[in-house]
């Protein structure tokens, strides 16, 4: 039985280790803490339409999925399995997800912001925009909540077409409470006649008629999500332990061992899923580095400890977006490159945001970790 390490317990990691689990590995998963996915908004971008994926390897040459050398029919084959995983793994443990890749939704969140997204929780999905034209929508406040705008996220359904209204209750609250303090109260029930009720995220016992915004950090649905991928890790009998992975052991071209301050674990095939700079994946000092194998860090290709790091400050300067596309790059069965543009060990794969070549805000950002780790782990027991 092959023995699979993953590194990093968000949801490339997870994904990674589940498919690992699913081919007959021993599995164990590392991680130091809750990443990037515990910080989720409520709705997952999987990936562009197929007319943009067709250009993708034009327009973005290092994009992860263009790395994979896949043509469209299968990347669009593993994203259709993907989404089935994920979504039929977090439905068994208690968190139902709707949607599908091939369709983008708009949804309201706190700020009364409208964002894009492909899947999201079923407490969500009643309101999606085009689903409430022309509906009556109250829009429920909580006074003394100082970080939810009521009033916001009412205008924006109703600059979206959508008959929208705020409606205030009074519940018994510490001072200056936040949203953090709704998580887990009973939803007010709202006595207007309206067709559909908005709620902040978090609160138990939604009515019928009421659906979950969409929230910013910290993000009840982020908590959600974590708790629920912790769970199918155990459902498909995943070992987990705390702790940071600070460096390796190798033998020649193979990695032998993973070093945490207080253990040294061996295995036969590593996952590398520790994120972009939140999560640890990446460290920013000088330049940008990657801090468990000293792998090689690339902007467009191009490596950025000595190459490209002034014409890249410039860029970061002007936009933040540039650092978002700096990563990781990877041959066509996820294994990572050194400095050098070589394949730095023949057992580890890397997935997730760690990866560069695209911007996690833009389109792809739940794409990219889904699809990656659940290749990095077939991978590290099929190949």
């Amino acid at each position: 039985m092959a023995r699979v390490l993953v590194v990093g317990g968000g949801i490339a990691g997870c994904m990674a280790a589940m498919a690992a689990s699913q081919r007959g590995a021993q599995v164990t998963l590392v991680s130091r803490a809750p990443g990037a996915t515990a910080l989720y908004a409520g709705g997952m971008e999987i990936a562009a339409d197929l007319r943009e994926m067709r250009v993708l390897a034009s327009a973005q040459p290092y994009h992860p999925f263009v790395r994979l050398g896949l043509n469209d029919f299968e990347i669009v084959t593993l994203l259709d399995e993907v989404c089935y995983h994920v979504q039929s793994s977090l439905g068994r443990v208690g968190l139902r997800v709707a949607g599908s890749w091939r369709t983008t939704g708009w949804y309201a969140d706190v700020h009364g912001g409208v964002r894009p997204a492909q899947l999201v929780p079923e407490s969500v999905q009643p309101g999606e925009l085009g689903g409430l034209q022309g509906k009556r929508v109250a829009v429920l406040g909580v006074s003394g909540v100082g970080d939810y705008d009521a009033v916001a996220a009412a205008a924006a359904l109703a600059e979206a077409g959508i008959r929208a209204r705020p409606v205030t209750a009074a519940l018994e609250l510490p001072p200056a409470a936040s949203l953090s303090d709704l998580v887990g109260r009973p939803a007010p029930i709202v006595r207007d006649i309206v067709d559909a009720v908005a709620y902040p995220p978090g609160m138990a016992h939604v009515p019928e008629n009421g659906f979950e915004l969409l929230a910013t950090v910290p993000s009840p649905h982020g908590w959600r999500l974590q708790r629920a991928l912790d769970a199918a890790l155990g459902e498909h009998g995943v070992q987990v332990a705390q702790g940071e992975v600070i460096a390796v052991r190798a033998n020649g071209a193979r990695l032998a061992t993973a070093l945490t301050a207080s253990s040294e674990l061996a295995a036969d095939e590593f996952v590398l899923a520790t994120g972009r700079f939140l999560g640890g994946g990446l460290v920013k000092e000088r330049t940008v580095r990657e801090p468990v194998c000293d792998l090689g860090v690339f902007h467009d290709g191009r490596r950025v400890d000595h190459e490209w790091p002034a014409h890249l400050r410039h860029l970061e300067q002007l936009s933040p977006h540039p650092a978002f596309r700096t990563g990781l790059l990877t041959d066509d069965r996820l294994r990572p490159l050194d400095w050098e543009g070589t394949v730095a060990y023949q057992n580890l794969r890397a997935a997730g945001s760690v990866l560069g070549g695209y911007d996690y805000i833009r389109g792809y950002g739940f794409g990219v970790p889904l699809l990656t780790g659940w290749l990095a782990g077939r991978w590290s027991v099929t190949d």
